[in-house]
């Protein structure tokens, strides 16, 4: 009879490097499955749907087609323009009352910028230097951008607000420098103006 332990060992040895490969395979998929998760937690949550609610109907009341004029005003009318607008005094004409309570809303609704664009956002999913829209991209920062490649609205007609939150993590406003803020993102869109 023949001795088969060298064999075993070797069949042992290739055995445990598949294992191996495959859970390292699995874990680098969960883990970038847990990082995208993450980041998606920061989108279009809840609460933070509920605020650019409110901002979107404060907006409204005051003047928001004056807003919606700056993105008219281009000549030749790109694909995406992003327009940060926010409490301007062009918005609020001889309304120094409605100027300061635009200013505590943003403050106390912890707003760090305000964005004013056309709804179909679908061109920036496959964003390329040659079209010219990512040149817009460059105005925020990389987070925002991302944000900025989910939303579609493909074919739809009208406007869209955009709003960045900057909170520390005990929920608190972020201040320019806090190092440790956390960045949520919501949007709707407003349909004609």
């Amino acid at each position: 009879m023949k001795n088969k332990k060298g064999f075993i060992f070797v069949e042992t040895i290739i055995v445990a490097c598949v294992l191996t490969v495959s859970l390292l395979v699995l874990y680098s998929s969960f883990s970038a499955t847990i990082r995208n998760e993450k980041a998606r937690l920061k989108y279009n949550d809840s609460v933070y749907l509920y605020r650019t609610y409110y901002l979107e109907k404060f907006f409204r009341n005051f003047r928001l087609d004056i807003a919606t004029m700056g993105l008219n005003k281009e000549a030749d009318k790109p694909i995406f323009i992003l327009s940060n607008f926010g409490c301007r005094n062009d918005i609020f004409i001889n309304e120094t009352d409605n100027l300061g309570f635009c200013e505590n809303v943003i403050e106390e609704l912890h707003v760090n910028n305000l964005y004013l664009t056309y709804n179909d956002l679908s061109e920036l999913q496959n964003c390329t230097n040659q079209s010219g829209i990512c040149e817009t991209l460059v105005q925020v920062n990389d987070t925002m951008a991302d944000y900025l490649k989910t939303i579609g609205g493909k074919g739809k007609q009208g406007y869209r607000i955009i709003v960045e939150y900057a909170e520390t993590k005990d929920g608190k406003k972020c201040e320019s420098t806090t190092t440790d803020c956390v960045y949520y993102y919501s949007t709707l869109s407003l349909g004609e103006v």
